[in-house]
């Protein structure tokens, strides 16, 4: 496949634009330390950057909406003084200014009319080196001949390290006391002691760094007043204007006391041609380590870094290389491969003394300067992992086999582990933790005291890196003789949608894997987690309100934490098959259906998808898309069936023999029922645990069970809407109260009393999107799908003047009891508006649902790519979380996207490639044999002169060859042949599909490349 150029998105004049807000990647290679970096289109960008969290801001981080108006003030400065003139870059008015957007960096140049001169600057993180570090390189060019050029350069405010974010923000002034800098060949930014008001002060020696470079030896300004002199809004350079460069070299520096500045000063003989600036600010551990590294670097080194940054992320995206007649969607599918990895992680193939385990380095929570709620992080280590929540991960990482078949089970066993007993799962992802269980003699005294606890390979590579040895070849040896295990916490809820997902990457194993799927469901044991938390029964969380009001509130109670994260019996950890696992998770979502058993209760305190309809579980709200995704589960546990008994907990035998023995013909009684033997199975886990085993027998009759209710629970939610609603709520009818034993009102965990609920009204919210996407998913008629499709079409859902979708319809006549998605403005964050997840699972259930040219027709206004960027506001192949709709209050933001990048569309993208590029399965087994077959879904506009390329697994090339004018999806359409070239040599071909070992050979990466034809048939 022929090398393209990369995408670059230009603006002209970017200042002027809509103002948006991106990021660089910090991806900074296996051996590299990674630094986060936020930009907004104002100014000189950048707006805040810092290393691991926001505890370790290096340029203080503010929102967005303060960011841009901040960063021209606090953020990167260049003041150029020519013939007695000073003048201030990408500050004052100029047409002449243009933003560069690549993935790998971003840039700004402008052209100064009244020196002519030209300056361009850009921003890359540092890759493969023992820091972090942020590199901004400056040009300077003119045609003309320019003497005597004064150049200060550099960040107008630098905070030093260790000050936490919230503490800069509420008593900055007072912190200011431990502050100093110091300068040798760079400028260091420290506190001189820990902050705390505590008992124990500790030494401080880690810190910030400015280091600056170029063929004029820079001069290092770490005050401010020696550029603003008395100037403290940081507007004017009256320093600079008063005093030329000799002068300023002579002043006093004030290097305590105050928020220091990172800039440096630079006298130019002449200008002709291009003169050059590299700077970088960034952390280190101590300051030996610093000028170690910093020693090396010159104007030859960091353009070698610059290289390097660039080939890390073209070989990054590489796996996804595709070559269509879009070339804007060819690009967009490589930014979307990026930013999913960024939030899924890239997996690394670790064999440990368990087997083969996944490791995801380069991985992020999404918090941005939009999303100033989340506090993500980012390991500062070679390997580094981030933190993550369980969907976000999970969702992010169920395409990885796609690109690379190798992962195999790894990702399932994973998130079948953190499912609890009780169906739920921890929020917070925290990666994989190793424990050394080989000789510890065998190594330096170092690396011993690392590997006497837990550990991460970054946390081991860097005192390997320290102590001289190689890294690579002796953490693979130390991994072979250490255990692993998954590290999470409960986070703050039970999000009642996280389970879905999980059929999501088991099917992806089955598409790569059928032959092997009955191993991983039967002989794969994974265990339990225990977020020692516990979702209370009825008598506790429904309660009575002030005013009256019946409702559910306070559904969970944290238990003492003995420390252990997984469930045990008889001091040894519960190991459970993965097939019981899901059985488990799928009756324990069972049990809770809502009272007319349609939809799954969000009785835990938290809703499904969408969390802005926070409140919706105190209305003892229910999700019917939910339900549809647990009836995914129960058909495919009945698809494979064990022919064995299988091992399980004795509370979960007594919890099925209760649900089957339900025969209750009333709605009320069936919920009364089912949540008596949930809630009495739920104390049972918490204090009598006991291993048996579950018959083939009982599984088929529950399943049968759950299946017959499940059926009558679709036909309820359709019976109830043209399209199948989302969220029901239950208003309590009739109710009585709970007493004590003196007779007095129960009060509950909450602190309000609590009522008994004898019977409910049903009351549907408003029409939202998720319904019909997810139904997509269960309904195999193509008719039937596309009734719903067409209702959706003509509904508001669909935002006609933008060719949009909507999360929902007006939410204007609700309560704002639902939650924040009804206090927010319509048509802003979850309400109403574009939510581009939302949108893209829509899309892909039209693929999935064999609505082919619905789809078809409908990328072509809501893939950003095709989108309008200067509505759109950003790049177009970078996707935002939301798009403000057509009814935004604001006209000027309809059509923009919002919060970027990082978001759980990147992944509905992966999947719709994968779908449409090679179809709804890859491998399958037939009487013992595997075959491997390729169907793509693709319209004919996407063919160049008969041709389109794209990678299979991230390294097998695939070519389909095709003359036709109809889609390939279209019934007279097929492959006709396919050629397959292996890396041995040889070339064979085959009719339609291929079989047994060459159908291995594809799977375990010893074809390279394959050629499709694809054929029109005569269909007189």
């Amino acid at each position: 496949m022929a090398k393209k150029e990369n995408y670059i998105y230009k603006v002209n004049q970017y200042q002027k634009k809509k103002p948006f807000s991106s990021f660089l990647s910090g991806v900074a290679g296996k051996m590299g330390m990674p630094l986060w970096a936020f930009y907004v289109n104002r100014g000189q960008l950048i707006a805040s950057f810092g290393s691991r969290d926001k505890n370790g801001a290096i340029m203080e981080f503010y929102p967005a909406n303060l960011a841009y108006q901040y960063v021209q003030t606090i953020g990167f400065r260049t003041f150029i003084k020519y013939q007695g003139e000073v003048y201030e870059c990408f500050r004052e008015e100029n047409e002449k200014q243009t933003l560069e957007v690549k993935r790998e960096e971003v840039s700004i140049s402008e052209h100064i009319d009244k020196f002519n001169l030209d300056i361009k600057v850009t921003y890359f993180t540092l890759p493969n080196e023992a820091l972090s570090g942020l590199v901004r390189k400056v040009e300077l060019s003119s045609n003309a001949l320019l003497k005597d050029v004064e150049v200060v350069d550099g960040l107008a405010q630098v905070l030093p390290y260790g000050i936490d974010y919230g503490g800069y923000k509420a008593v900055s002034n007072l912190l200011q006391s431990w502050m100093e800098s110091k300068v040798t060949n760079y400028a260091f930014y420290k506190l001189r002691a820990s902050t705390a008001d505590e008992a124990e002060v500790q030494d401080v020696t880690d810190g910030n760094f400015y280091f600056a470079t170029s063929d004029e030896k820079p001069f290092y300004i770490y005050d401010y007043k020696l550029i603003f002199d008395e100037d403290t809004s940081l507007k004017t350079p009256y320093g600079f204007i008063n005093h030329n460069f000799e002068t300023l070299k002579t002043l006093n520096q004030t290097h305590v006391n105050q928020v220091p500045c990172a800039m440096s000063l630079y006298h130019f003989d002449e200008i002709q041609g291009e003169k050059v600036i590299y700077s970088m600010l960034g952390y280190a551990k101590d300051e030996e380590n610093l000028s170690h590294i910093l020693d090396k670097y010159d104007l030859g080194y960091f353009e070698q870094k610059h290289k390097q940054n660039t080939m890390l992320h073209d070989e990054l995206v590489d796996v996804i290389e595709t070559k269509t007649n879009h070339p804007i969607f060819d690009e967009y599918l490589k930014q979307c491969y990026l930013d999913n990895m960024l939030r899924g992680g890239k997996p690394l193939i670790l064999e440990t003394k368990e087997g083969q385990v996944g490791y995801h380095i380069y991985s992020r929570k999404h918090g941005d300067l939009e999303r100033d709620y989340n506090f993500f992080s980012i390991e500062p280590a070679y390997y580094s992992q981030g933190n993550g929540n369980f969907r976000d991960v999970l969702q992010n990482r169920r395409n990885d086999l796609m690109f690379d078949s190798k992962l195999k089970e790894s990702n399932v066993l994973m998130f079948a582990s953190l499912i609890q007993l009780d169906g739920y799962n921890p929020l917070s992802i925290e990666g994989l933790k190793f424990k050394f269980e080989g000789d510890l003699s065998l190594y330096h005294h170092q690396v011993q005291e690392v590997l006497k606890h837990p550990f991460t390979p970054g946390e081991l590579a860097m005192v390997l890196d320290e102590a001289n040895y190689d890294v690579v070849e002796t953490l693979k040896e130390v991994i072979k003789t250490s255990s692993y295990e998954y590290q999470a916490v409960f986070g703050e809820g039970y999000w009642e949608d996280h389970f879905t997902y999980l059929l999501d990457t088991i099917e992806s194993f089955n598409h790569v894997y059928p032959d092997e799927l009955n191993q991983l469901l039967f002989n794969h044991l994974v265990d339990s987690f225990n977020a020692h938390v516990y979702v209370l029964p009825r008598s506790e969380k429904h309660v009575k309100t002030k005013d009256g009001q019946v409702r559910q509130y306070g559904s969970i109670r944290h238990l003492e934490d003995d420390g252990k994260k997984w469930i045990e019996i008889n001091q040894k950890r519960l190991k459970l098959n993965v097939y019981v696992k899901l059985l488990i998770l799928a009756v324990n979502k069972f049990a809770h259906l809502d009272p007319l058993g349609i939809g799954l209760s969000y009785e835990g305190n938290k809703p499904g998808w969408n969390d802005a309809a926070n409140g919706v579980p105190g209305l003892f709200g229910s999700g019917v898309s939910e339900m549809f995704e647990l009836k995914r589960i129960v058909m495919f546990l009945i698809k494979h069936m064990p022919n064995h008994a299988i091992g399980s907990i004795e509370a979960f035998n007594q919890l099925v023999e209760a649900l089957l023995v339900i025969k209750a013909e009333d709605d009320m009684e069936d919920w009364n029922q089912r949540l008596d033997a949930l809630e009495n199975y739920r104390l049972n886990i918490l204090n009598h645990l006991n291993e048996t085993h579950i018959s083939k027998e009982v599984i088929q009759n529950i399943l049968n069970h759950m299946n017959q209710k499940l059926e009558k629970s679709v036909e309820k939610a359709k019976s109830l809407d043209d399209i199948v609603p989302t969220y029901l709520t239950f208003e309590a009818t009739s109710y009585e109260p709970i007493l004590d034993k003196d007779k007095n009102p129960h009060i509950g965990e909450y602190g309000l009393p609590t009522v008994k609920v004898k019977s409910f009204k049903l009351r549907a919210l408003p029409t939202f999107l998720e319904g019909p996407a997810r139904y997509y998913k269960i309904e195999t008629d193509v008719s039937k799908a596309g009734k719903v499709h067409k209702a959706v079409m003509q509904s508001d859902l669909y935002d006609k003047p933008l060719g949009m979708f909507k999360t929902s319809v007006s939410l204007e006549e609700e309560s704002f009891e639902i939650g924040r998605l009804r206090a927010f403005t319509k048509g802003w964050l979850e309400r109403e508006s574009n939510f581009l997840h939302m949108t893209y699972k829509y899309l892909f259930g039209l693929l999935k649902s064999g609505q082919y040219q619905s789809f078809y027709e409908l990328i072509k206004t809501n893939f950003t790519c095709f989108m309008d960027p200067l509505i759109y506001g950003r790049s177009p192949v970078e996707n935002s979380s939301f798009i403000a709709p057509s009814n935004n209050p604001d006209p000027r933001k309809r059509g923009q996207g919002f919060v970027s990048r990082l978001s759980g569309s990147t992944a509905e993208v992966l999947s719709m490639w994968q779908y449409m590029f090679f179809g709804n399965k890859l491998f399958y087994t037939e009487n013992e044999h595997l075959y491997f077959e390729l169907n793509p879904k693709l319209d004919a506009s996407f063919f160049i002169d008969g041709i389109i390329e794209t990678k299979l697994f991230g390294h097998i090339q695939v070519v389909y060859h095709y003359e036709g004018s109809k889609p390939t999806y279209d019934k007279h359409v097929k492959v006709g042949e396919l050629k397959l070239y292996h890396k041995d040599g040889a070339i064979e071909s085959f009719k339609s599909r291929v079989e047994d070992l060459w159908a291995r050979d594809v799977r375990e990466g010893n074809v390279f490349k394959i050629d499709v034809f694809i054929k029109e048939e005569n269909n007189k």
